[in-house]
């Protein structure tokens, strides 16, 4: 979403934002950066129609207002009319088996695909397009693994990836692109891979299991209490109670529990910290106090091995914790692993200069996937993106465009760091007096870190836990 003129500003600004727009050099050279403080410099189009000032902090009456249709950032509709694909493949765990890999970090941005994640793409290299249509004849699937960039100009893949299913795609007539959404599926562990002589990647993977930990107490436990933790429903089925005890929570269910653990050499409070119908309610309880997030509202998972991959993608993780994240095998770690950088990390900071943009209190969703989306650029660029309601220290560049807007009725601003000048996202402001909210901003997962609070060394990535 960068215009041309924009890269005078930073020689990389056509990698990170690939839009284009129709300001001439002239034009560009007399406009100054915005500043938040000073207001906004609106653009003045036909479709810009009864917009008439920059103060987009009006006061909407809540009887007048439209709300914004949450479910439109997920249909990714700028992509055009797409055609949909029927059915599902899923590989057996533990499997080996050989998929093509989609290798191409650019435009890729460096992604780490996590399971149920919404791909969308746009793709024009020819080798690339020739793999997808294979990939859409044969099974959709083809793998997402994340390559870092190491010391002497090569590149690094990571031992761990995704199985991405393609189940939308349209071929553009004129241009010969590919467009395409897909769906993180499964993990994988990367054990080879080799590439052909057309240049196509192909890996050999290992499936990796979801390994479910079972209740502690269903060798060991006293009997003679089931009947207290056992609904009435549950009694009159004359189900054997070992196989309800996972998911019955009733009042009784924790006073039982700590007698339970009498027969053990541990107390009730460490089992606590492994049992994953705790580990959800606390994860979502720390949304609520943390996040501006209304779980209620959003499709935010019950089931902890869902909510483990939506925290992943929906939270603000530096690659390292999603690498590891993928490593775990089941959702009981990740989600430990999830509620303690949650918990801690409160800040998001510029990942360049280390200067404070926003607070983790700010995030707030416009998707009913989660605050943070995944989307595609007319150039092909796949940007994750985090909404918040506030952020500081930004300085914007050019008009608002509603071209190839992610969230129809809302023009985009590009937004960059007020103290070293990198790409952090865009604002978005509302074409209608009437549409709530009026503002909010999009920062890219690339160019932010949360830290903890009180880390005096803020230069420094921790892992919290």
């Amino acid at each position: 979403m960068a215009n041309d003129d924009n890269r005078r500003l930073d020689n990389d600004m056509e990698e990170i934002n690939g839009r284009a727009d129709d300001d001439s050099d002239d034009e560009r050279e007399n406009e100054l950066p915005m500043d938040e403080e000073e207001g906004e410099i609106l653009a003045d189009e036909d479709n810009w129609v009864n917009y008439e000032s920059g103060d987009d902090d009006t006061v909407v009456d809540d009887e007048n207002a439209e709300q914004f249709d949450v479910t439109l950032p997920s249909r990714h509709a700028y992509l055009g009319e797409t055609q949909e694909l029927r059915g599902r493949t899923v590989q057996d765990e533990n499997d080996y088996v050989t998929i093509p890999l989609l290798h191409d970090n650019n435009l890729l941005m460096n992604l780490v695909l996590v399971p149920t994640q919404t791909l969308p793409m746009t793709v024009f290299h020819p080798l690339n397009i020739s793999m997808l249509r294979n990939v859409i004849d044969k099974d959709r699937t083809f793998g997402i693994v994340h390559t870092k960039y190491i010391e002497g100009g090569g590149s690094e893949m990571a031992e761990y990836g995704t199985t991405a299913e393609i189940y939308e795609y349209q071929e553009e007539e004129g241009t010969g692109a590919l467009s395409i959404k897909a769906k993180g599926r499964q993990r994988f562990k990367l054990i080879s891979t080799r590439r052909e002589m057309t240049g196509l990647v192909v890996a050999q993977v290992k499936i990796l299991p979801e390994i479910r930990m079972e209740n502690p107490f269903k060798m060991m436990r006293l009997q003679s209490l089931d009947k207290m933790v056992l609904s009435p429903a549950v009694e009159a089925a004359k189900v054997p109670h070992a196989a309800c005890l996972d998911e019955v929570r009733t009042p009784k269910f924790w006073h039982v529990r700590r007698k339970n653990a009498w027969l053990t050499p541990w107390p009730s409070w460490v089992y606590n910290q492994y049992d994953d119908l705790l580990l959800t309610r606390k994860v979502i309880d720390e949304l609520k106090k943390s996040t501006m997030l209304q779980p209620h509202l959003l499709k935010v998972p019950s089931d902890p091995q869902e909510l483990s991959h939506w925290a992943a993608i929906n939270l603000p993780l530096h690659d390292s914790h999603r690498l590891t994240l993928l490593s775990l095998n089941t959702p009981t770690q990740r989600l430990r692993y999830i509620l303690s950088v949650l918990s801690k990390c409160k800040i998001l900071s510029c990942i360049h200069c280390f200067g404070t943009i926003a607070s983790t209190a700010d995030i707030f969703s416009m998707s009913v996937e989660g605050p943070q989306g995944t989307f595609v650029n007319p150039q092909g660029y796949v940007h994750e993106m985090l909404t918040l309601t506030k952020a500081t220290n930004l300085t914007y560049y050019g008009h608002p465009s509603i071209e190839y807007s992610w969230f129809p009725g809302y023009a985009w601003t590009v937004a960059s760091c007020g103290r070293c000048q990198n790409h952090m996202g865009w604002k978005f402001t509302a074409t209608k007096r009437k549409l709530k909210p009026q503002k909010f901003y999009g920062l890219t997962r690339k160019s932010v870190q949360a830290r903890l609070a009180e880390d005096a060394n803020e230069g420094e990535m921790q892992h919290v836990i």
